[in-house]
């Protein structure tokens, strides 16, 4: 984050303190915060980074993710309207590096770029039954590419009550509220995947596809979600 194009306030938080991480704090003379909580979770960890973030645009970098330098300008660009504060968030498309190896296409590719087709017709959604569509079968919403406007978001918090999918869920519920979605077709982030990630072990244990099978029967009730939720765990098979 330290070589875009356009500088922003870059903090530090975590609930796993190391000399690594307060090192990096140091050096780069960057707000150190630990999270006092124990045992919070990912959900935890992202709404307590959100809670110390004191702009009105905020993007969670997640430790194993790279940002190209346009990121924070192509996303700022899109906040400078006067009506952007009827924006909740704005995110960019992404390349997954597996095992350090850049993968443009597979699967999870295809499927994701299918899912974001409502926004064929333009970069911002605020119908709520659109918003809703682009969620329906899946999650094309990579959670480190999204910027949140804070300002436009109020009690907003990532749910407690799941380890892998509450980005998924998280979109979900803000799709219901008043205000648009943007989506900025340059993949302008990496997203890494390895054996060691948190996604992958989760997927390992199973969580992964409980959560989403839970999110598949919320939106599609029992019958259906049971159908879909084999064909969507297929892409799974990329982050192994």
């Amino acid at each position: 984050m330290l070589v875009q194009t356009v500088k922003s306030k870059i903090i530090i938080t975590t609930s796993t303190p190391t000399d690594h991480s307060r090192q990096l704090a140091k050096k780069y003379d960057l707000e150190y915060h630990i999270n006092p909580k124990e045992k919070t979770g990912i959900a935890g960890d992202w709404n307590f980074a959100l809670s110390k973030a004191d702009t009105r645009l905020v993007t969670i970098a997640h430790q194993d993710d790279i940002y190209e330098p346009g990121y924070a300008q192509a996303v700022t660009a899109q906040f400078a309207p006067r009506s952007a504060d009827k924006i909740l968030i704005a995110f960019t498309g992404y390349t997954d590096v597996v095992n350090n190896q850049a993968r443009p296409w597979g699967l999870n590719a295809v499927v994701k770029n299918v899912l974001l087709l409502p926004f064929a017709f333009g970069k911002s959604i605020s119908n709520r039954a659109l918003k809703k569509l682009v969620l329906l079968f899946g999650d094309p919403i990579c959670c480190p590419s999204v910027t949140f406007n804070k300002a436009a978001l109020g009690d907003f918090n990532f749910p407690a009550g799941y380890l892998v999918a509450l980005d998924w869920f998280a979109w979900h519920e803000l799709a219901k509220r008043e205000g648009a979605f943007i989506y900025i077709n340059k993949k302008l982030m990496r997203h890494r995947i390895h054996p060691a990630s948190e996604t992958t072990l989760q997927i390992n244990k199973g969580i992964r596809k409980q959560e989403e099978a839970r999110l598949l029967e919320l939106m599609w009730g029992k019958t259906l979600a049971r159908l879909i939720a084999p064909v969507y765990a297929l892409g799974h098979r990329e982050n192994i």
